[in-house]
């Protein structure tokens, strides 16, 4: 018979105290992660509050899914804005002194039905605008014209015409009109009005 005895059960290794230590604070970490997150929204959205204030009616503004403290990092909240039909209408009328002009959206493009006196007759022709940013804003352009199902560029009908309000409509109307803290990065328009892409201050 075999003299050997069994040998004793190895004792359980017991968890290495700096691994615990590195896991609690990853955990305080997170948790003053999360808290910092949601204080920055409120101090980014209470921002983005005090610009839309300064903004015509008819324009929505949000802040976008960008995180919080990458804003804060960049001293710049971004954010979505959403201009109505209506906004862009009084906007363009104010730019052109034309009361009767409308902005309508069309299959993702806006149309501004605008009133012509061709011989001597008053009639609502459809121009097609074109939306884009530049220097920090949007301006919308007058790029065609639409008279008798036949697509005209709409500098060489004002220039026939005229009409120092179209002209106007051709180099284009900026929005926003006023100096505000509201960086207009990007253009798009939707069967809802015109969609912005936009950057404002947060300090």
């Amino acid at each position: 018979m075999s003299s050997y005895a069994a040998a004793p059960p190895s004792a359980p290794r017991r968890p290495r105290r700096w691994i615990v230590a590195v896991v609690s604070v990853i955990g305080v970490l997170v948790v003053l992660g999360v808290v910092g997150e949601v204080v920055l929204r409120g101090m980014i959205d209470d921002r983005i509050a005090a610009a839309e204030a300064d903004l015509p009616d008819g324009v929505t503004v949000e802040r976008d899914d960008t995180l919080a403290l990458v804003q804060l990092a960049t001293g710049r909240a971004t954010l979505r804005a959403e201009v109505s039909p209506a906004a862009l209408t009084d906007m363009a009328r104010s730019a052109t002194d034309l009361p009767n002009l409308q902005v309508t959206p069309q299959s993702g493009n806006l149309v501004a039905q605008v009133p012509f006196s061709i011989a001597g007759s008053e009639q609502n022709v459809d121009v097609l605008l074109s939306v884009a940013a530049e220097n920090g804003r949007a301006v919308l352009r007058a790029e065609s014209v639409e008279l008798a199902g036949i697509s005209l560029p709409l500098a060489t009908v004002a220039d026939q015409l005229g009409n120092d309000q179209i002209d106007q409509l051709v180099e284009g109307v900026a929005f926003p009109e006023d100096e505000t803290d509201v960086t207009i990065s990007s253009a798009v328009a939707t069967d809802a009005g015109l969609e912005l892409g936009a950057e404002v201050a947060i300090w």
